[in-house]
């Protein structure tokens, strides 16, 4: 759980902190259904589905706003918030409300952050249960000034259904069979599925072996893909100490480096074993990466069986 709240937004004691304000909201025919996902919310003009993430986008702007639901209690997600873990992902958190969202406590943030070459604003509205939180995300260039309220009130909108029934499959444009092995799925995170032998998320099997399949949300220029590869295993929640094997691979048409790399985790420093395969798609890419804590050679294999059978759409 700590590692998946690393990739979320935190909080500060420093930051500007409004008094904890009510909203109560009731669905109107402008509200839009986020396919895959349990919220419906009004976008502002000019904003349409999106390809490639749960939420809505503005292509000229490159604006967004993106629905990423987090498999844990709110409570526990909020106190995982910490400033460390904002500086992490390269955010400067400017503003902080606490809320009440038809009846979840909820927060709202108002960051800045630097990507390729130019600072975008984000307000991040977060709010759940104790079975789940949800984070939707709005972000826009800082030089948009005029995105500025409307994104938050877009956020602002938001209707939450704890009762629909998801198809997590539905959130994805691809899959892959574990049919034959000892894996089940898991869990779904936005465009992404997991994979491991107990169906939790953590596992809590004894080697932690797990597998997640995702789909990147933007699209990127790659010019060396080898090297893009062996950077990006770098960046996932496992500190790589060796890349063991890096080879060119083929599945379902699409070309790509698979990865084999020894590491420990980054808290307990318990040694781990990283399988990565990264498959570029115009100019998109779909990434698989599986870690294991024990039964190495098995659970390689087993990884690489289950690459073998993914598919898109």
């Amino acid at each position: 759980m700590k590692k998946i709240i690393l990739l979320v937004l935190t909080i500060i004691n420093s930051t500007t902190t409004s008094c904890q304000d009510k909203i109560n909201n009731n669905l109107t025919p402008e509200h839009k259904e986020v396919n895959g996902t349990k919220i419906s919310i009004i976008p502002p003009d000019g904003f349409t589905t999106a390809s490639n993430f749960l939420g809505f986008q503005q292509t000229q702007s490159g604006a967004s706003i993106m629905i990423l639901d987090i498999p844990g209690p709110f409570s526990e997600v909020s106190k995982g918030m910490t400033k460390e873990g904002l500086l992490s992902q390269g955010m400067a958190l400017k503003e902080k409300e606490k809320l009440t969202l038809n009846d979840l406590p909820a927060i709202l943030l108002k960051a800045e952050q630097n990507a390729y070459g130019n600072i975008y604003t984000k307000y991040i509205l977060a709010f759940g249960t104790e079975k789940e939180s949800i984070l939707i995300n709005g972000t826009f260039p800082q030089n948009i000034e005029d995105l500025n309220q409307v994104l938050k009130k877009s956020l602002l909108s938001t209707v939450y259904d704890s009762g629909k029934n998801i198809n997590p499959f539905d959130t994805v444009d691809f899959e892959i069979s574990s049919d034959g092995t000892d894996f089940i799925f898991a869990k779904n995170i936005s465009n992404s599925l997991i994979f491991n032998r107990d169906g939790k998320i953590p596992t809590e099997s004894n080697d932690k072996a797990s597998l997640i399949i995702l789909k990147a949300f933007s699209e990127v220029d790659i010019e060396d893909k080898k090297l893009f590869s062996m950077n990006r295993i770098k960046q996932l929640p496992l500190e790589i100490e060796k890349i063991i094997s890096i080879e060119p691979i083929e599945i379902d048409g699409i070309s790509g480096y698979e990865i084999v790399a020894d590491g420990k985790d980054k808290k307990t420093g318990d040694k781990e074993k990283a399988y990565q395969v990264i498959l570029f798609s115009d100019s998109l890419y779909y990434m698989l990466f599986g870690s294991s804590g024990s039964d190495f050679d098995n659970n390689i294999e087993l990884f690489r069986k289950l690459a073998k059978t993914f598919r898109r759409k």
